[in-house]
């Protein structure tokens, strides 16, 4: 027996609908959580980076306005502040630390806390110099081609339902392709799942690179959110060492590499219903859903290793509570009781091994929201292919130093056999 078209229609629209509301009232809960955040505005400067915007406490306001600028002007603060540093040392702080200073101080604070004790560490300072040497710098000269762009190939690895959603939350990385194209530099789209798996997509990055890899240019592998665990697991356990000689690089924008809490969230019940409906509705699978979640991700974060040698950046957003975008401030508060987060994953999860980090300090998870996104964007590949480029220079001269050590050493050797 047919159904009758019209029926169809109106049963689809209903469903449509109440899923529709459904999703609403959750993000009007976020939404309500986080207007009742406290509000203490701030306008100081970060990493070169103007701050006009407020934080969740008067201790963050301070701590950002006043200490962080060099000055001590609350002793009772400056105390408090100073007994974190003691206890942290120079230690890169884990999720758990953070999570303890937020409930002492606050969210705000610690995201402030994380991003000083990355910049603590030698190779962060120099590569964020870099990038604000780019960042700053004449726009001629920032978006101009350099002969030596053609060694490189860059791969672009899109985010979680691209096909659907990519130009909404920019996971289809349109724009990057635009700019590096409009640079001179190969580049192509990886077409993995748009809603598959962690495997999924990184057996499809895995054909990619095999295939790319044939041809004579090193490839740079670019990135975000849901794109940095398939990455990860291509880079570091799916192809071994000897077929990854052709990949130099690896550019991770905010990838959500240990997992977002907001899965296991929605684990939870009441919400789990309401996701079992999305899920039903949009054709998705569960399973595919849950290669995402924190406990899975860990552990498959522990498991991998990666050639030491690949050069890697991360690309961070600081993610303060009053500089969220509209597609992170639902977001943020069902995940702010973990500590500090850019509205999808906590901020020291975006960290991959043996890395250095770059900070935007105005920017949360959907970097695309940036009012400087096009300048940051060729200022972090460019800051890239500088680091590629002084290593290739450094190895040509250690190697020609070698010869040249070899050559003197053998000249050494004929000249004392020659008296004999």
């Amino acid at each position: 027996m047919e159904r009758h078209p019209a029926c169809g229609s109106s049963k689809e629209n209903l469903i449509s609908r109440l899923l529709s509301c459904c999703f609403l009232l959750l993000l009007l809960l976020g939404s309500s959580g986080c207007s009742s955040l406290a509000k203490y505005p701030v306008q100081s400067e970060l990493l070169g980076e103007a701050i006009d915007t407020t934080v969740d406490s008067e201790i963050a306001r301070y701590y950002l306005d006043t200490y962080l600028q060099g000055k001590r002007l609350k002793p009772e603060y400056d105390y408090q502040i100073d007994h974190v540093y003691t206890i942290q040392g120079e230690v890169l702080p884990t999720r758990n630390d953070l999570k303890k200073i937020s409930a002492e101080f606050s969210v705000d604070f610690a995201s402030l806390f994380f991003l000083d004790q990355l910049m603590l560490q030698k190779k962060n300072q120099l590569a964020q110099q870099k990038f604000y040497d780019y960042l700053t710098t004449d726009k001629s000269h920032l978006y101009s081609t350099l002969a030596h762009f053609n060694s490189y190939r860059v791969l672009f690895v899109p985010g979680w339902n691209y096909v659907d959603n990519g130009t909404l939350t920019g996971s289809d990385l349109a724009l990057p392709r635009q700019l590096i194209s409009d640079l001179g530099i190969e580049n192509h789209l990886i077409m993995t799942p748009s809603n598959g798996s962690v495997k999924a997509s990184a057996d499809v990055l895995s054909e990619a690179i095999l295939k790319y890899s044939q041809y004579d240019k090193k490839l740079i592998i670019v990135g975000a959110s849901a794109a940095g665990p398939a990455i990860h697991l291509t880079l570091g356990e799916l192809l071994p060492h000897d077929q990854l000689s052709s990949v130099v690089a690896w550019i991770n924008l905010g990838g959500i590499l240990q997992g977002s809490p907001l899965v296991d969230y929605f684990e939870l019940w009441p919400q789990k219903g309401l996701m079992n409906m999305l899920l039903w509705y949009k054709g998705w699978e569960h399973e595919d859903i849950l290669s995402m979640s924190v406990k899975t991700s860990r552990e498959r974060f522990k498991r991998l290793k990666l050639d030491p040698d690949l050069l890697i950046f991360n690309y961070l957003g600081l993610s303060l509570s009053g500089n969220l975008s509209h597609l992170s401030n639902s977001k943020y508060p069902l995940i702010k009781s973990e500590g500090p987060n850019d509205g999808l994953t906590l901020l020291p999860d975006v960290i991959a091994p043996n890395s250095s980090t770059l900070i935007s300090v105005n920017s949360d998870h959907y970097f695309g929201e940036d009012p400087l996104i096009d300048d940051k964007t060729i200022a972090v590949l460019k800051t890239v292919i500088h680091y590629l480029e002084s290593r290739n220079t450094a190895h040509r001269e250690t190697y020609s130093n070698y010869i040249f050590n070899l050559e003197k050493s053998l000249l050494s050797e004929n000249s004392r056999a020659s008296k004999f």
